[in-house]
């Protein structure tokens, strides 16, 4: 059986919603009523979901949705402020093993020439890296824990391993609030190493 599309005229089948010439919705009573092509299918919530994913993007990188306090630069220069209150370098490496305990153990001994007063707000992480930069072992722990006034270097990141690491270079950070705010690095003497 068929029937004809009351737009076009053309004959479709009985059981078809649209029809196939001219695209105009069917009505199972005979009658019919035109289908709008632009916001037909669910377009118009796929539209109403990228207006609002774009207003959302523009709200966000007008907020400074990268966490820079609204303001990218004041971040910026408080970091370069702060920054400015360090001085420090990697004096040397260290690596052993422990037979007794069968581990591997590395620290770093970091001379400190010039830190703020506040060291309780900082934090030293020191990371481990293989030959290809990536991170095989770090440890942090609270610039105040570990700095004490002295013209000496001081011995941080003991970080301890039951399986050889080869550690290529480490790389010492100063951070706050997961900011990076100084940084220093060096590639290792293996030689020196107590293995």
């Amino acid at each position: 059986m068929t029937k004809k599309c009351p737009k076009c005229g053309k004959e479709v089948p009985d059981e078809s919603n649209f029809c196939l010439a001219c695209g105009c919705h069917l009505d199972h009573d005979g009658g019919g009523k035109e289908e709008s092509k632009v916001f037909s299918n669910g377009k118009i919530f796929l539209v109403l979901i990228f207006v609002v994913l774009i207003a959302g993007g523009i709200l966000i990188f007008s907020m400074g949705g990268n966490g820079n306090n609204n303001n990218g630069q004041v971040v910026d220069s408080q970091i370069a402020k702060e920054a400015s209150e360090f001085s420090l370098t990697i004096s040397d490496v260290n690596g052993y093993y422990s037979k007794e305990n069968k581990n591997y153990l590395f620290s770093t001994e970091v001379l400190f020439q010039k830190v703020p007063s506040n060291q309780k707000d900082y934090i030293v992480k020191v990371t481990y890296l293989d030959e290809n930069n990536t991170d095989i072992g770090h440890e942090m722990e609270s610039l105040a824990k570990v700095y004490y006034k002295t013209d000496h270097a001081i011995t941080v990141g003991y970080h301890n391993s039951y399986k050889y690491m080869n550690v290529d270079s480490v790389k010492v950070e100063i951070l706050k609030e997961d900011k990076v705010i100084k940084e220093c690095s060096t590639k290792v003497d293996k030689n020196k190493f107590n293995f």
